[in-house]
């Protein structure tokens, strides 16, 4: 029974599979997958920039072209039906064995391939017209088998299905839709399952196994016969066994429906504007989440799914109705590309929610590529529509058999119209919305012209309905472009705060104004869109389609860089004894760019391919820095691809002494070229005999197997490999081949040296620091990868490609895990430890005390700054850092027994109690305290700055602008755990009533934004502790409010000036009143019978204290 029932099941299901499938559909699905491995190898080692795409786009325009003949008809002429068969036999088994071998040799082909790339100047690569013709010719090269393959396999499936089948029906149309199905099943299995569960190898031995397996089928069928005689016809499969009964040729009349002149000119014009708004919708779709590699594919099998539907569904006989449907089609298409701009703010909605709500990864994923094929798969639908009109039927003179004329033209439209607008958008800085206006209201125009060529009055109710309701929503549709709004976007979806504060219950319209980030500029760049955000003023964010791309300060002396952005230079810049030549594998924000120019280097090269990037650094931070690093003659611009500039010929002859990767965040698709073994050895070619590369990674949303990765990745490419800690969640892996490793001779003098202290400084970091910072050696990411097996990244795996994005997803606590991973064994350690002569060197580890003693002053005596002083002092009497001088006694001076840096406080506790003598000190007195700011000091520079502050508050001469930018600069370089009210306070009312100080209002806007802000950091810092005395936090509680009544105040006459508007005020104004002002209510309210309740118990205590005392009797006088 058992075996009766598993032979019946599994004869229906092929039965279904031979029906309703075919070998189209098993053809399309090893095709798909083959292509599919090729396309993303290339691409993985040269990138995905716009010339790239080109020449894969042009390739596969190329490979369809040739692929599929203009012209064909069902059965060649002068052969017989038999010798037919079995030469399509033959060319389908050599098409699926050409397949399998090329991509199985596909990675020794891209070796090959990288070794003629050393060949090119990496000036010839900087030749956009050069670049572009060698990314044609080596996709022609490596691409272009694989796809006139696929295609002829295609055709030659469709020959097969015609000769099977009698009948006029859709016989050519049928076996293409299902191929371009079985295509798209491949796209997304492989996206979403085989490869990041297999790695390519794995998966493309399926394909060809199953490729095998169909070749062979016409022997297993023999001997299968025995077994289960009703499914031999599916076990031969579609290509061979063929019913032995002669065909019967249809007599197919001499002149059939052929597609007009205009209907063939609109489709042409339609594929254009299809690709048009491939590229825009594209961009706006990716603006709700990071475009990573399978949501990419995700684009593309979506839009052959909707051409397979097209082709399987629609069918149009006569000319009135072929036109009807034509314009039909159009004005879809037109709906698609003006709907989503036009309902932007909803899938920004929807995809807030789902961020903030769905846990599990497969469902979230699944959401995504369901929003992706609900907007793609209509625009395909559409173009399939008009690929389906333009194949049309003839039928030849002599041997009246039916001839098809097929759209192979088509695709080259489609190719040229994704080429137009990436370059209208990415290149030419045309907005985005004209774009999509001028399209689809070309589409719009398009399908009037259609219909009214055959004008018909709506027969029907429901027709009348249908095209009244289209007419209204394209209309609507157009009217909404101006919905599109990228900002929203960018606070709404990419920020922790914001999923925190809608779970917590805060409306989605208040989400956006939760920080103090407001928006200065917006361009669009090649991968995406540009956007520049102030924060506190000074402190500015790029962020790319949401995601980060660097941080930097407009004042280093009031707001600090993060150390995230200037460590991968300022690290390996300190362990190379000389560097000379350095060169930047991107520009990011330009922070480390500027502060290699403080640094004695003589050549300083920059490679960053998206000139996009680099008009923003030059329009919206050098402006604002006064300097560009471009205009020095020691800095080079080279805008090329990176992979491809690492590949090419050594520019040099000698090499670079560092090498500093700063790809964009690893989750896109674009920067998975710089994470691979490839890109590793091309890398290594470029550096010198003990030159250093290091590669900032980002993994603040990762767990630990991403870092397993990179490092494993790095130790099979590098002879020795170090990994440092530079920020939470960012770590900065080196690498070098040189034996000198990378704790050099001198290497304690290079960190103390006066560009590297002035450079630190501006991260509120002493030199000490350097040398206290997490590190792992190449022993330690040996341990960290046998933890869990680790295959290397390479173009040929791709597993770490497609893992990411889920990874990111992945809800867990991914710090426990790094710190579990990190903490094993002993793994951790400084890079002091590796410093055998300075481990112990006592003034080594008196200036790490120090910082730890600063750190635990800022914490633990807020709003007490003078705190320090005591502290101070005793390291100058009670530790002294003193200089042992062998000098004859009588000719010794004691200044000479004082080191300088003893000195040097000594001096600054001298001139500030001349200072803080006078009630009002002279401007002459405070600049003798705050000259001692140019030299970093752990026990006095932070503190010096509230002092200063102070006293130019009591000074009646000095401008008030003086005080207000020390209270920014001890604000900003503050602790995250900074409890201090004082000096927000008093930054809030000088803000709030000089406005003299700025020269914008907009500037004064920025600064009281900010400040609200951090005012709310830090009393949700004061949350985490009891307070001191109740007295204090009401007098606290009393004087914030007050401040922040006034900032409102101001706020409200400024904003229009500023360019606020009057409902953004409002919402911000909300969400501060919700976040700080109702909190700081609460608390008074409980803080104030607590107080009372205090008053009165210490009044009765002084009262029992009186009456105990036993006074003497006085008389009365």
């Amino acid at each position: 029974m058992i075996r009766s029932f598993a032979q019946n099941l599994l004869k229906t299901t092929l039965s279904f599979a031979q029906t309703r499938l075919g070998f189209s559909f098993l053809a399309g699905w090893i095709c798909g997958l083959f292509l599919l491995a090729c396309i993303q190898r290339f691409q993985t080692l040269v990138g995905d920039g716009l010339a790239v795409a080109t020449g894969v786009g042009l390739t596969v325009a190329m490979g369809i072209w040739l692929g599929f003949p203009a012209r064909a008809s069902s059965q060649p002429a002068n052969s017989s039906e038999k010798t037919f068969r079995k030469q399509d036999q033959l060319r389908t088994y050599l098409m699926m064995a050409l397949l399998a071998i090329w991509s199985f040799c596909f990675p020794l082909l891209l070796w090959q391939f990288n070794q003629i790339l050393h060949l090119i100047s990496l000036q010839q690569l900087s030749n956009p017209v050069f670049l572009t013709g060698l990314m044609i010719l080596s996709a022609m090269a490596l691409l272009l088998p694989v796809v006139f393959w696929s295609a002829r396999l295609c055709w030659f499936s469709v020959k097969i299905s015609l000769t099977q089948q009698t009948g006029a029906g859709r016989q050519l149309i049928s076996p293409l839709a299902r191929y371009l199905a079985g295509m798209t099943l491949a796209l997304m299995m492989a996206a979403c399952w085989l490869v990041p569960a297999l790695g390519w190898n794995a998966s493309l031995a399926i394909a060809a196994g199953i490729a095998l397996f169909s070749c062979i089928s016409p022997w297993l069928g023999d001997l299968a016969k025995q077994f289960l005689p009703g499914c031999v016809t599916w076990l031969k499969s579609a290509t061979v066994q063929i019913s032995q009964e002669p065909t019967t040729t249809v007599k197919v009349p001499r002149t059939q429906r052929n597609i007009s002149n205009l209907l063939l000119i609109s489709s042409y014009l339609v594929s254009l504007a299809i690709g048009v708004l491939t590229v825009v919708i594209s961009r706006a779709v990716f603006q709700l989440f990071p475009d990573s590699l399978y949501l990419k594919i995700t684009v593309w099998a979506s839009l052959i799914a909707g051409v397979a539907a097209a082709l399987a569904w629609i069918e149009a006989r006569s000319c009135a109705r072929v036109s009807q449907l034509a314009s039909r089609l159009t004005v879809g298409a037109a709906l698609v590309g003006a709907g989503t701009l036009a309902l932007f703010p909803l899938l920004v909605n929807w995809m807030l929610y789902a961020n903030a709500y769905i846990e599990f990864v497969s469902l979230l994923s699944l959401v995504r590529c369901g929003l992706l094929s609900v907007l793609f798969a209509p625009l395909g639908f559409c173009w399939g529509g008009w690929l389906r009109l333009s194949i049309t039927r003839q039928a030849t003179a002599a041997t009246e058999t039916p001839v098809y004329r097929l759209p192979v033209w088509q695709p080259f439209c489609l190719l040229a119209g994704l080429f137009c607008g990436s370059s209208l958008i990415g290149t030419l800085h045309v907005d985005l919305k004209l774009v999509s206006l001028l399209t689809t209201g070309a589409l719009a125009c398009l399908a009037l012209l259609i219909w009214g060529v055959q004008f018909r009055i709506p027969r029907t109710r429901w027709q009348a309905i249908s095209l009244g309701c289209a007419v209204v929503l394209l209309a609507v549709s157009l009217s909404g472009y101006d919905n599109y709004d990228s900002r929203r976007s960018t606070k709404l979806l990419f920020s922790t705060n914001t999923f925190t504060g809608l779970r917590y219950g805060l409306k989605p319209e208040l989400l956006p104004y939760m920080d103090e980030g407001r928006c200065l500029s917006e361009v669009e760049g090649q991968h995406g869109t540009f956007t520049v955000w102030s924060y506190h003023e000074n402190q500015l964010q790029i962020r790319r389609s949401g995601l980060p791309v660097g941080v930097t300060t407009t004042d280093a002396g009031l707001c600090p860089h993060t150390t995230g952005e200037l460590m991968p230079f300022v690290i390996p810049a300190v362990l190379h004894d000389r560097p000379a030549d350095v060169l930047f594998l991107g520009l990011g924000s330009g922070v480390s760019l500027n502060s290699s120019l403080d640094f004695p280097v003589q050549h300083i090269t920059c490679l960053e391919h998206d000139p996009s990037l680099v008009q923003m650094y030059q329009q919206e931070i050098a402006t604002r820095n006064s300097i560009s690093a471009f205009d020095s003659e020691r800095v080079r611009l080279i805008q090329s691809p990176v992979a491809l500039a690492m590949a090419a010929r050594t520019e040099n002859k000698t090499g670079y002494d560092l090498i500093i990767s700063n790809p964009v965040q690893s989750v896109v698709a674009q920067s998975q070229s710089e994470y691979t073994a490839d890109f590793y050895r091309n890398v290594s070619r470029h550096l010198k005999e003990g030159g250093i590369f290091c590669q900032r990674f980002q993994h603040i949303d990762f767990g630990a197997q991403p870092l397993r990765v990179i490092a494993r990745t790095f130790l099979t490419e590098f002879k020795q490999v170090m990994a440092i800690e530079i920020a939470n969640g960012e770590t900065l892996f080196l690498a070098t081949n040189s034996e000198q490793g990378f704790v050099r001779q001198g290497l304690i003098d290079r960190i103390q040296a006066p560009q590297v202290r002035s450079t630190l400084a501006q991260v509120g970091w002493d030199w000490s620091v350097l040398l206290n910072l997490a590190a792992y050696s190449d022993e330690s990411l040996q341990q960290m990868v046998a933890d869990v097996p680790t295959s290397v990244n390479s173009a040929a795996t791709g597993t770490f490609a497609f893992t990411l994005p889920y990874e990111m997803m992945r809800w867990g606590l991914k710090r426990e895990e790094v710190k579990q991973m990190v903490s094993r064994d002993q793994r951790t350690e400084r890079l002091i430890n590796w410093m055998h002569e300075e481990q112990d060197d006592p003034i080594v580890l008196r200036r790490l005390s120090e910082v730890t003693a600063q750190n635990k002053l800022m914490v633990q005596y807020p709003d007490q700054f003078w705190k320090y002083r005591k502290p101070a002092k005793e390291q100058i009497t009670d530790n002294p850092r003193s200089l042992i001088r062998q000098v004859a006694a009588e000719a010794a001076n004691e200044d000479d027994f004082i080191h300088n840096e003893d000195k040097r406080r000594m001096l600054y506790f001298k001139a500030l109690s001349d200072a803080m003598a006078k009630p009002s000190p002279s401007m002459e007195l405070i600049s003798r305290v705050s000259r001692f700011s140019s030299i970093y000091d752990p026990m006095i520079t932070y503190f010096m700055h509230d002092e200063v502050a102070e006293l130019y508050r009591k000074s009646k001469e000095a401008p008030p602008i003086l005080e207000f930018a020390h209270r920014l600069h001890a604000i900003n370089y503050g602790a995250g755990s900074d409890r201090s009210i004082n000096s927000v306070v008093r930054a809030m009312e000088l803000a709030a009533t000089k406005p003299e100080l700025f020269q914008e209002s907009g500037q004064q806007w920025d600064h009281l934004n900010g400040l609200l802000q951090a005012l709310k950091a830090r009393w949700d810092n004061r949350s985490q502790a009891p307070p001191v005395t109740s007295k204090q936090a009401l007098h606290d509680i009393e004087l914030s409010i007050s401040a922040i009544e006034q900032a409102f105040e101001t706020m409200d006459e400024i904003h229009e000036i500023a360019g606020v508007t009057e409902r953004e005020w409002s919402l911000r104004k909300k969400v501060l009143d919700r976040t700080l002002v109702r909190p700081l209510e609460t608390y008074h309210e409980r803080v104030l019978p607590h107080h009372y309740k205090q008053d009165k118990k210490n009044r009765q205590e002084r009262k029992k204290l009186l009456d105990n005392l036993n006074l003497p009797q006085v008389p009365a006088l």
